[in-house]
């Protein structure tokens, strides 16, 4: 066979013309972190986290006859770190202690937190994931997620064990994969040593057909789950829940509380929440951590990672003027108010909902003045944009003052028993008025009545 020597100068320039037009490789789908705390600050961030549940107009304190009240003044943040901390003050006939709720919510995704577990008969943290509203203000359980409850009560639960369980509707539960120190019947894990002498990371991959386990980075257990409330559809997204609980007859506290070993804590180094993208935003780890498996193998697909919701915009006018920085100074008080209110409405959204307005005085909170309308009676009109427009009228304030126009969509639904309900559904805000963290009404602006 003939060869002919072509010698380096070809050879550099045909590398070159390889380089130049061969195309860039795409980077490898994988983790993206949607939400995260390090808990560096001084103080708990409130637009990440509310300390209740979500029960009773997000007020609830407790599950049941648990010995605990969870109150803000138990949740400290020190060196990087969170202390949720449960404590018996004198006198009292019940412990203090801390929870965190999520405002975020997510469908499906990674979920990691770094923590050490407390001691002491009675002692109940627990790191999970539940369900928030669902579109029309309601909410379910099942589903729910318990990545982990660490469960102290001087019998059957001891300090080298941890539970790990879920629960949805209609699919029966197979596991694929368990670890031997997982035990499938009890939902047990079982370690060589006990579990709260030292920092352990807790990971979880929330999939639409299977959750899998993983404890310092070694996987415990795989297994078939979808996150279906009790008539068989998909459930409202989630939020993360961190708490300290403390006794309850049913399982802590059934064996009594060793009150002599509190206070303890229930620390929390960070949390994390990464969702699987194919887009180039994708990557191996989920953040900085080291622990997190690998996207190929327990990577998803699904066109979801929240429930969409109405976003009400920042164009809303009054008697045809535009709010500048979110504000409107009304000069003629004597007629009603012509409120046109522009919504981003989310495809396929249901109709039977009902726009409420209400200007409520900024120094009392007392609302002055209201007006709603049936979005079925009269369909908004739309604007080249997309958005729906919505037109009202109200009535002025009464007074010179600072006033505020907050807007909300209610939904009638009976509940459980047939009788008739009206709940505000989730909503975005997208106006240039600060908003409470998790929305169920907007403040839409403010409107300033000047003294004549």
């Amino acid at each position: 066979m003939m060869s002919t020597y072509l010698g380096p100068r070809f050879l550099g320039l045909a590398l070159l013309i390889l380089v130049v037009i061969s195309p860039p490789s795409a980077r490898a789908a994988g983790w993206e972190m949607v939400f995260s705390d390090e808990f560096n600050g001084e103080t708990l961030d409130r637009n990440k986290w509310a300390t209740r549940y979500i029960y009773d107009n997000e007020t609830m304190d407790r599950f049941k006859d648990e010995n605990q009240r969870y109150r803000d003044s138990q949740i400290r943040l020190s060196g990087g770190v969170l202390n949720l901390i449960a404590q018996k003050k004198p006198g009292a006939d019940y412990f203090e202690s801390g929870l965190i709720r999520s405002h975020r919510t997510f469908y499906y995704g990674y979920y990691e937190a770094r923590v050490f577990l407390p001691s002491g008969k009675g002692v109940f943290p627990a790191f999970w994931l539940e369900a928030d509203y669902d579109r029309d203000g309601k909410t379910w359980h099942p589903p729910e997620i318990d990545i982990f409850e660490y469960v102290l009560n001087g019998a059957e639960d001891h300090e080298n064990m941890l539970h790990s369980a879920s629960i949805g509707a209609g699919v029966p539960e197979t596991f694929t994969f368990a670890d031997n120190s997982f035990n499938t019947k009890l939902k047990e894990m079982f370690g060589v040593d006990a579990l709260n002498r030292d920092w352990h990371t807790a990971g979880f991959v929330w999939a639409p057909d299977r959750i899998t386990l993983f404890w310092d980075g070694r996987r415990i257990y795989t297994r078939t789950f979808q996150w279906l409330r009790k008539d068989g559809q998909l459930g409202p997204p989630a939020h993360v829940d961190l708490n300290f609980a403390v006794g309850g007859s049913e399982w802590a506290g059934r064996h009594g509380i060793d009150e002599a070993a509190f206070p303890q804590t229930f620390k929390i180094d960070y949390v994390r929440v990464c969702q699987f993208t194919n887009s180039e935003r994708g990557g191996r780890q989920c953040g900085p951590s080291q622990l997190t498996p690998d996207p190929k193998e327990y990577g998803y697909t699904s066109p979801l990672n929240d429930m969409p919701k109405p976003t009400f915009l920042r164009d809303t006018t009054v008697g045809g003027k535009q709010p500048s920085a979110g504000a409107i100074s009304l000069s003629d008080t004597n007629r009603p108010l012509d409120i046109v209110v522009p919504l981003q409405m989310p495809e396929d959204y249901p109709s039977n909902r009902t726009l409420q307005i209400a200007i409520s005085d900024e120094a009392s909170g007392a609302i002055v003045a209201s007006s709603s309308r049936k979005l079925q009676d009269v369909p908004p009109e739309k604007r080249p944009d997309g958005a729906s427009v919505i037109k009202l009228s109200v009535l002025p304030p009464p007074h010179p003052g600072n006033y505020r126009l907050d807007g909300k969509l209610t939904a009638e639904l009976p509940n459980e028993k047939g009788s008739m309900q009206v709940l505000p559904s989730p909503v975005a805000c997208n106006t240039d008025v600060p908003q409470p963290p998790k929305a169920r009404s907007c403040r839409l602006l403010s409107l300033q009545v000047p003294a004549p």
